[in-house]
């Protein structure tokens, strides 16, 4: 057990801190796959405007923190935690209606399986959704952006 981890990558620093800090607040792609379990999004950058990037992917547009040097116009990949995806019953800021594909009793939490074009996104939840609740929120401070 540590307090403070150094991942490496190929002899290079990716990333120095707290494991909370490495997990919460991934400075690159290769920290944020590094631990967890995650959503990917790939896309195309439409904006970038305060720290932020306006990603568009299959069809939509959501805002996420931007990591690294992103300019518009760049490839990107949207990289957000399953158990901070989350379902929503409305449209609403950084929403996105999916379609329910299966939910799976886990134990403890029900695992979802969503469609959204050609992606599978999956998120936690105590049951399976009502059938209003087919809108995906990704929430903008949770998906991180980083070039492809």
């Amino acid at each position: 057990m540590s307090d403070r981890i150094l991942l490496l990558n190929e002899g290079r620093i990716e990333q120095q801190g707290s494991p909370s800090d490495m997990y919460n607040r991934p400075q690159t792609m290769y920290t944020a796959e590094f631990m967890g379990s995650n959503n990917h999004l790939p896309g195309t950058v439409s904006r970038i405007e305060g720290g932020r990037a306006l990603l568009a992917v299959e069809g939509i547009e959501v805002w996420g923190s931007a990591r690294g040097d992103l300019k518009a116009g760049d490839r990107a990949v949207g990289i957000i935690r399953l158990e901070r995806t989350k379902t929503a019953d409305a449209p609403g800021e950084n929403r996105a209606a999916a379609e329910l594909v299966t939910a799976m009793f886990m134990g403890d939490r029900t695992e979802h399986l969503f469609r959204l074009g050609a992606l599978r996104l999956r998120c936690y939840g105590a049951a399976a959704p009502r059938a209003a609740e087919r809108w995906l929120e990704l929430p903008a401070d949770d998906l991180w952006v980083f070039a492809a």
